[in-house]
């Protein structure tokens, strides 16, 4: 299922789809975790990217994610004096 999944998914299913950012998919992920009584069909499972999957685990344990700072989800610098955001 895995290798299906990489092969015709590309964009993370996860907090990337829902803010409308396209973000490459690498890593298949159970929603429901099969520890959890999951299965391993393929409504099971989603196409996350590293951030999104890093978030997920942390909530499916009870944690949140720790906000890293000077930068947004996909990595690119949030500061508006930063040399890729500057206009020119």
């Amino acid at each position: 299922m895995r290798a299906h999944l990489l092969a015709t998914v590309i964009t993370c299913e996860g907090e990337c789809k829902a803010k409308g950012i396209e973000t490459r998919g690498t890593i298949a992920d159970h929603i429901v975790p099969l520890s959890r009584g999951g299965t391993g069909d393929r409504s099971n499972y989603q196409l996350l990217c590293r951030p999104c999957s890093d978030a997920k685990t942390l909530a499916d344990k009870g944690a949140t994610a720790r906000p890293v700072g000077g930068v947004d989800r996909s990595g690119r610098p949030t500061s508006a004096s930063h040399p890729w955001n500057r206009a020119g």
